[in-house]
């Protein structure tokens, strides 16, 4: 293998491994929106909740009948507050499930050998050996 051949692997090597943290740092912000989303939807289920309490205190403090007229939209808002959270839960278990296995890569050490191995085989002086060989002269 020549330093030309070195050199690409090496190139592509970096290439993929840059490739795959693009595409994990795409996963985690979709997810980091999902979960916003998510956080978005409680608080207009907590705001709903608010509102339809205090409509019922209103009426309880008046003495009247509870209106289902009145209390059924803030009831359909949670409802609906409630279904986007389970779809968007469901969308973030789905990404999960979809993930590839992670590519195998190789360790620091793996490449540090496979590169002596290379460089013993074509009698190539790696730097690392130039630096060994300034330090015992």
């Amino acid at each position: 293998m020549t330093w030309s051949e070195n050199l690409g692997a090496l190139k592509s090597m970096a290439t993929d491994a840059a490739q795959a943290v693009g595409k994990k740092t795409k996963e985690l912000a979709s997810a980091a929106k999902v979960n916003f989303a998510i956080r978005t939807e409680e608080e207009k289920i907590k705001k709903a909740q608010l509102e339809l309490g205090k409509l019922y205190y209103r009426d309880f403090v008046v003495g009247e009948e509870p209106d289902a007229a009145e209390y059924l939209p803030w009831c359909e808002k949670i409802t609906e507050s409630k279904q986007t959270i389970e779809d968007l839960k469901a969308s973030l278990e789905e990404g999960k499930t979809e993930e590839s296995e992670p590519e195998e890569c190789q360790t620091a050490e793996e490449t540090k050998e496979e590169s002596y191995e290379v460089a013993a085989e074509e009698d190539v002086v790696m730097p690392q050996e130039l630096e060994v060989q300034e330090e015992q002269e």
